[in-house]
């Protein structure tokens, strides 16, 4: 009743939903980054939307199947390869006792979400099976997945084939308009720095991960004057540092923060985010509700 990593992949996780309630002890959310995906992956083999899956970025898996099992994949677009033959992957896999699984290129997004009818065997920490990478905590370990990792299965088994329906499939692009809401400081800023903040593109820079992402765009200036103390933290918060970068937290972020935050990101479009590619534009805007 297991899966055998033969290949890991450069940074595959188990996620679930998140774990809720823990902020004001300093334990973030965590969960999926793009929570539609993984509801679709988890929908497609019979799962409870939040159930436990494997988030993998920019590279894919390799592993060898010890049980009969159903499987779905969904958001970041491989090629796969089921037994050395070309699968496609709009539709659940039905996979045998002894069947080799490949994903190879990745074709569109960062993240993809690999779900197994009946999940995984694993101890809760907190109510949640999320891996928490920097604290140690949940998952396989308190780790990312390693090759020559077995991943116990809770229950698995065949489902029913179902489809992927085509317009739920990622689709490429190059410039993402992201909705957002004032931060708590937004009003701290000067009406220059906010009409930049709202007018400019920003791109992922190459310093991002389940943390957050450090952006690359125009400085924006700082409040002078203003006196900030930690508080809250929510992922999507949008930072400035003191020099005028912008750090835009995510999942795993810290709880609370000392950068003035000048917007919010809609919480319906965090999951947009985390499929955005370094280079792509990105542009923020305002409305002032969720």
């Amino acid at each position: 009743m297991q899966i055998e990593v033969i290949q890991a992949g450069s940074f595959t996780t188990i996620q679930d939903g998140g774990r809720v309630g823990y902020a004001h002890l300093g334990v973030p959310v965590s969960g999926f980054m793009d929570e539609r995906s993984a509801h679709l992956a988890n929908c497609l083999v019979g799962n409870q939307l939040g159930d436990a899956l494997l988030e993998l970025t920019w590279t894919g898996l390799e592993f060898v199947c010890h049980a009969d099992c159903s499987m779905a994949l969904a958001g970041a677009e491989f090629e796969c390869f089921l037994n050395a033959k070309p699968v496609y992957i709009d539709t659940v896999i039905q996979l045998k006792v002894g069947d080799h699984f490949k994903m190879g290129r990745l074709l569109t997004g960062v993240r993809g979400y690999m779900a197994f009818a009946g999940s995984f065997d694993l101890p809760p920490i907190a109510g949640s099976l999320s891996t928490l990478v920097v604290a140690g905590l949940g998952g396989h370990l308190g780790r990312q997945i390693e090759t020559g990792d077995l991943l116990k299965l809770r229950k698995p088994s065949l489902t029913v084939i179902k489809h992927l329906p085509f317009w739920k499939k990622l689709k490429p692009q190059s410039t993402h308009v992201i909705r957002a809401i004032p931060g708590p400081e937004f009003n701290d800023f000067k009406s220059a720095a906010v009409r930049q903040a709202f007018g400019q593109s920003y791109q992922l820079s190459h310093d991002c991960n389940r943390q957050g992402f450090r952006l690359l765009a125009e400085t924006i200036e700082s409040p002078k004057k203003i006196q900030m103390v930690s508080s809250g933290l929510v992922p999507g918060s949008l930072q400035v540092t003191p020099d005028g970068q912008t750090i835009l937290a995510m999942r795993d972020a810290q709880t609370t923060g000392g950068y003035p935050r000048i917007l919010i990101v809609n919480q319906n479009q965090l999951h947009q985010i985390a499929q955005i590619r370094p280079g792509e534009n990105i542009y923020f805007f305002v409305t002032h509700n969720q």
